[in-house]
């Protein structure tokens, strides 16, 4: 079971670090391509658009670079991801489901399938190392049942 799990952690990195490096280069193309061909959208200014493209591009393959590396992590150390890392993988897996649905509406459906494969391998990297349970305290606890009822006298009625 170990070696499925790190396998799968191991496939996850790779495919989220090749998905960091193909935004990378698409927003690199879309960047050039504004600035070359002085692309205005809306009357937008084609510099500002350029910017966009290059800074856009920067911050979703570095996000999904640190992910990379978080899966990496998990692959190597075969333990399951704390709670910020594991916060991080499940907004990756919103973001790769979200990217899959935008670009299966626009393109063909070889670039969604490799998004959603990578989804895929995020989940179940994270249903395969469920998040560590705390250990339960010894001895009885505040609020076990241990302490007796107090029992109250009914009021005595005059007769």
């Amino acid at each position: 079971m170990e070696r499925g799990r790190r396998g799968v952690a191991a496939c996850a990195a790779v495919a989220v670090g090749c998905g960091a490096v193909g935004a990378g280069l698409v927003h690199a193309v879309l960047a050039v391509t504004a600035d070359r061909q002085h692309l205005s959208v809306g009357g937008i200014d084609p510099g500002v658009l350029e910017a966009g493209a290059w800074g856009g591009g920067a911050a979703l393959a570095a996000f999904l670079l640190v992910c990379a590396v978080l899966l990496g992590r998990v692959a190597l150390r075969d333990r399951a991801p704390g709670r910020g890392a594991r916060r991080t993988l499940v907004v990756c897996g919103v973001v790769h489901c979200a990217l899959g649905a935008v670009t299966l509406a626009l393109t063909d459906v070889v670039v969604p399938l490799g998004l959603l494969v990578a989804f895929t391998l995020v989940v179940l990297t994270l249903t395969l190392y469920p998040p560590a349970v705390a250990p339960a305290p010894s001895g009885p606890q505040v609020g076990d049942g241990d302490a007796e009822p107090v029992a109250q006298e009914a009021p005595e009625q005059g007769q």
